[in-house]
């Protein structure tokens, strides 16, 4: 899959303005297109990798409200940050004070047992 930059700045003045920047957005489209988000059938399962992306999708219930949860993960490198993708209850998901590492992040979750899917 291609690698995408802010499309190149083009005078406004250029009467191929239009043209570069109409191939830019079907580029763009193609890629978006060809985005997979999933490789199986059925359930997200725990440590599932997130399809062609650079992602996996964790599975995890919180404990109590406002407490940190260590919520392990195997891509070997610091995540950025996560998506939720499923909740089963009322309740906001937000980063922990401990700083996140190749192994663990650290999240806090307002309600009490919430089971959440998140990427």
């Amino acid at each position: 899959m291609a690698n995408f930059s802010d499309p190149i700045p083009v005078d406004s003045d250029d009467e191929r303005r239009d043209s570069y920047t109409e191939n830019w957005l079907r580029e763009l489209f193609v890629a978006a297109q060809n985005l997979s988000l999933t490789q199986r059938e059925g359930a997200i399962q725990n440590y599932d990798k997130a399809g062609n992306l650079d992602a996996q999708y964790l599975v995890f219930t919180s404990g109590a409200a406002d407490a940190e949860n260590t919520i392990p993960h195997t891509l070997n490198r610091v995540p950025k940050g996560y998506i939720i993708v499923l909740q089963d209850k009322a309740s906001s998901l937000y980063t922990g004070t401990t700083t996140w590492t190749t192994a663990n992040i650290y999240l806090r979750a307002s309600t009490t047992t919430v089971a959440y899917t998140i990427m």
